[in-house]
């Protein structure tokens, strides 16, 4: 085998994987479009890169038919690879949506390792004590009416830097609050930074610790439909 052959079957291997893995992240955590403000696509690109140089390149630079030691060499390099991939897909892992949380005025995608595991603990339903491997759960928050409870929720936010959003005691099922964020809806009309919709379409912001965008949000029962870029 030629060296540009080695560099191709090595290549062609290392982004059938990639393209596996971003696919599976993609179809498993991701729904509505979430990927659009996750950063999953600068975090996947930066992966490819690096798998690149740690991979195709490098067996593109060592081979040599009847190189003493080339067994060797191919095998540290597969090593080496495989440790960055294995660091890749820990980020990935972290990073993963566990929670889209709705409220009055804005959608927040939080990830996992924007949750605190005390309070995890906290949460209000058992399924939700525990982050979900397949898909962030949906659910909602509203502000509290009562004035201790503001008054906590702004001492956490000083000491933490955690909001409502990324505290699980505060999670209500997404029932409870779906009628309000259909009322508190905006129209999709290119105004109030709002990407432009098709006439009667309604949404509200949506952010993450990566990006922001505009949440679809259907008419009838409040439920997110699609994530928008503006």
């Amino acid at each position: 085998m030629t060296r540009w052959k080695a560099f191709g079957l090595h290549l062609l291997l290392s982004l059938t994987l990639i393209a596996g893995i971003a696919l599976a992240a993609l179809l498993t955590w991701y729904p509505h479009g979430l990927w659009k403000i996750s950063g999953l696509d600068r975090l996947m690109a930066v992966m490819l890169i690096i798998d690149m140089t740690a991979g195709p390149l490098l067996t593109l630079v060592i081979y040599k038919p009847g190189k003493w030691g080339l067994g060797f060499d191919l095998k540290v390099i597969a090593l080496v690879q495989a440790a960055f991939l294995a660091y890749g897909l820990h980020t990935l892992w972290l990073s993963r949506p566990v929670f889209l949380v709705g409220t009055d005025v804005r959608f927040t995608l939080v990830s996992a390792s924007d949750i605190d595991e005390a309070d995890l603990a906290k949460a209000s339903r058992p399924e939700w004590r525990r982050l979900p491997w397949t898909g962030p759960y949906l659910v909602g928050v509203l502000p509290p009416k009562d004035a201790a409870a503001r008054t906590a929720l702004l001492d956490t936010f000083m000491k933490t830097g955690r909001d409502q959003e990324q505290l699980p005691d505060q999670y209500l099922p997404y029932e409870q609050v779906a009628a309000v964020i259909r009322d508190k809806a905006l129209p999709l009309d290119g105004t109030n930074r709002s990407p432009k919709g098709e006439p009667g379409e309604k949404g509200l912001p949506i952010y993450s610790r990566d990006d922001e965008g505009w949440m679809l949000i259907d008419p009838d029962n409040g439920a997110p439909k699609s994530t928008l870029k503006p």
